[in-house]
């Protein structure tokens, strides 16, 4: 196992604390082999293996969990004969029924639990029974590997364009390391078979869709549109245009269903001037461009929207919350806020022509504060930046600490 060392040292002062912590993320993230680097770290410091219980809810050994009964059943009955605080682990808890019920009561017994669990639904700690859990966990969303950590999975890629191009082309999931080699006959049949088990398990089955062609093409739409403007009026009005019948509240049904999964992010807009979000124009980001081309096929004439959904999603990675700028008439690509700091960032391919360097520099000149702002390009930047603004190119960003 490759440690993804920065998650651990995130969640390491928060073991032993009387706080849920809960890892979320799109499943074959890493979730899994995340919770078992912090059980060996508990090994490693002097907890008993017998304090420590793991439940995999992905593993036929614990299928006759299915309610949150059942769940405290077995940990009562896996602990009777332990001494002292048990540490307990329940992967992709959102298959247990109603599991907020047993988690919530755990947490009301900090001396003698410690509560991590994993979840790939978007909207885990949204719902009514969740609210028994406020202010007693903790999120540490798992993303994709960055480029920086996929160089420290595929060391024998020193050329930085060849990484690069790789990593554009099959994404970041963990599991790809075990593929003899990463080429389209190996990677892609992979990742289109870890996108149907999503699609499957966390969207058909939780939303009991009946037209899974529509949910397909839905999708489809949706990752050929990454960093564009989308509303389910306009996919509505284009499947329509291809002879599909469909109405607005499906569409937003469906595409509820591909973000809870989180194959999706959708990033909101929000108005600079207004100090406010809206709910006009939001843009949707796949959350893996690997399971995206895995869909419909990598094409290098699209390498805008795909280097703009590569800096959102490092983005996402650093910092608390990520927007999409407004200004008057124009846009910020994103803003990024971390401890209440806000950072204005604009992607482009180059920054060669006059006209392009007007464009992008005019929404950020535009904003009136103080806080940084940073042009990404794909190629090489260099001199100090256009009049105060930070220029860096594509390669320096993903790769900085």
């Amino acid at each position: 196992m490759i440690t993804r060392q920065h998650y651990l040292d995130k969640m390491k002062p928060f073991i032993g604390r009387p706080v849920i912590k809960a890892v979320t993320g799109l499943r074959r993230v890493g979730k899994s082999v995340f919770v078992r680097q912090i059980m060996e770290h508990l090994k490693a410091t002097g907890t008993p293996t017998d304090n420590i219980v793991y439940v995999d809810m992905e593993s036929l050994d614990f299928d006759f969990i299915r309610t949150y009964k059942d769940l405290n059943e077995y940990i009562v009955r896996r602990i009777k004969k332990i001494s002292g605080k048990v540490y307990l682990f329940v992967d992709e808890i959102q298959d247990i029924a109603e599991w907020e019920r047993t988690v919530a009561s755990w947490s009301g017994q900090p001396e003698r639990y410690d509560v991590t669990i994993t979840g790939s639904n978007s909207t885990m700690f949204s719902g009514e029974l969740s609210s028994k859990l406020t202010g007693r966990f903790i999120e540490f969303p798992v993303y994709p590997l960055s480029l920086a950590e996929f160089r420290e999975f595929y060391p024998e890629f020193s050329d930085v364009s060849v990484l690069f191009d790789k990593y554009l082309r099959y994404g970041g999931l963990p599991g790809l390391r075990m593929l003899d080699e990463l080429s389209d006959e190996t990677a892609l049949p992979f990742l289109r078979s870890i996108h149907d088990t999503i699609v499957l398990k966390d969207i058909i089955k939780r939303k009991n869709i009946r037209n899974t062609s529509l949910l397909d093409d839905i999708c489809r739409f949706t990752y050929d549109n990454i960093s564009n403007p989308l509303t389910a009026n306009s996919i509505s009005s284009y499947l329509k245009n291809q002879k599909l019948s469909v109405n607005v509240q499906s569409v937003i049904n469906y595409l509820s269903g591909l973000v809870e999964s989180q194959l999706f992010y959708k990033a909101t807009r929000y108005d600079i001037k207004g100090k406010r979000q809206l709910e006009i124009s939001n843009k949707f980001y796949a959350n893996d461009l690997g399971l995206r081309n895995s869909q419909i096929g990598f094409r290098s004439g699209e390498i805008s929207y795909l280097i703009e959904n590569l800096v959102y999603l490092e983005l996402r990675r650093r910092n608390d919350r990520v927007y999409i700028g407004e200004l008057d008439k124009w846009e910020v690509d994103f803003i990024a806020e971390k401890n209440s700091q806000a950072h204005y960032y604009q992607v482009t391919t180059a920054l060669t022509d006059p006209a392009v360097i007007e464009r992008e520099t005019r929404s950020l000149l535009a904003v009136r504060d103080n806080y940084p702002k940073t042009i990404i390009t794909l190629e090489k930047a260099h001199g100090d930046g256009i009049a105060g603004i930070e220029v860096v190119s594509l390669m320096d960003f993903l790769l900085r600490k």
